[in-house]
């Protein structure tokens, strides 16, 4: 990560990792993501670079796909929001409610 950026906290560092990601998944790798002297962390970023791939492969494919390291505290804890509310105990929306959040983070690009 740290070869990409600085910080572990917008989307502009999520869209970095994600292209990165895609590179990785096309040659059916598994995907280490280092976390070593990242020093600033949000759950916007996990949402943004892992959600897509999360929701496409669903709890088992994604644990076995990724694999974070050397993420501080507060790093951990902000994947594990992240981790807790999508994958493990991922909240149920309505197809209306889906459509609206899908719209809403397309208009954040």
């Amino acid at each position: 990560m740290k070869e990409l950026s600085t910080g572990a906290s917008c989307n502009r560092d999520a869209e970095k990792l994600a292209k990165e990601i895609e590179k990785a998944l096309a040659k059916k790798e598994k995907i280490i993501i280092d976390f070593e002297g990242i020093e600033r962390y949000a759950t916007l970023f996990f949402n943004f670079s892992l959600l897509p791939y999360a929701r496409q492969l669903g709890k088992q494919k994604y644990d076995d796909t990724f694999f974070l390291i050397n993420l501080d505290e507060i790093g951990e804890e902000d994947y594990n929001d992240f981790y807790n509310s999508v994958l493990k105990n991922p909240r149920k929306f309505s197809p209306n409610a889906e459509k609206r959040i899908t719209e809403f983070l397309s208009d954040l690009d």
